[in-house]
């Protein structure tokens, strides 16, 4: 826990210098719901219902593209559904697993293209690699409640593709599809995929840039 929090302040710190000093960057907020579920356990669906919130950082490196990094709190997990418990007899469980996550994102703004007059560069595409620090777990099957933390990774990473919105100079709407490159879990069970546990992730966001436009 002491070296997980010496890793915030140094990457709040960066944060903050980023926003205070470097007049090429643009910086905003971001915040919003995660629908999650998690491959490798018995259940399916994104029956988790999440959030997400933290500040980011945005540096053009051309007329269409930016780099773009943010520090979010998220809480992910899984839920199950009726249907699992009324119909297939499984025990009411619920998952939740509460990140750090440091998003390193590339993004492209459809400026390039146009409907008639009108540019497109309000919609950016983007992908890139979340670098993920588990803080908490807690699991609640059947009822039992029980805090979990050291059944999973405190470290893994996750893949981002999405498509950003922006309203105008300063609000704006994202969706991304996030899917772990890295196991949260290692079950021991025999094989490689079903020794795994992933994080499956719909992401619905507000942002809110406080600087230049970013499109």
């Amino acid at each position: 826990m002491k070296t997980l929090r010496i890793v915030l302040f140094v990457l709040v710190f960066s944060f903050a210098g980023g926003i205070s000093f470097a007049q090429s960057f643009n910086a905003g907020l971001i915040a919003g719901a995660t629908f999650c579920q998690v491959d490798g356990d018995e259940y399916a669906g994104y029956h988790q219902l999440g959030f997400t919130a933290g500040p980011y950082v945005n540096l053009p490196l051309g007329s269409h593209f930016s780099a773009q990094m943010e520090l979010k709190y998220s809480l992910l997990g899984a839920h199950s559904s009726d249907k699992e418990v009324t119909e297939y007899y499984r025990n009411p469980y619920s998952l939740r697993l509460h990140y750090v996550e440091i998003p390193l994102m590339l993004r492209y703004d459809l400026g390039y293209f146009r409907v008639g007059a009108t540019s497109l560069d309000f919609i950016s595409l983007e992908a890139g690699v979340s670098l993920d620090f588990r803080m908490k777990a807690t699991e609640n099957v059947n009822g039992d409640y029980q805090v979990t933390t050291s059944r999973w990774n405190f470290f893994s990473a996750t893949g981002n593709v999405g498509l950003h919105f922006a309203f105008n100079d300063h609000l704006g709407m994202g969706a991304r599809f996030m899917y772990s490159v890295a196991p949260i879990r290692f079950t021991g069970n025999p094989g490689w995929f079903y020794n795994q546990y992933y994080n499956k992730v719909f992401q619905i966001t507000l942002t809110y840039n406080i600087n230049s436009p970013v499109r």
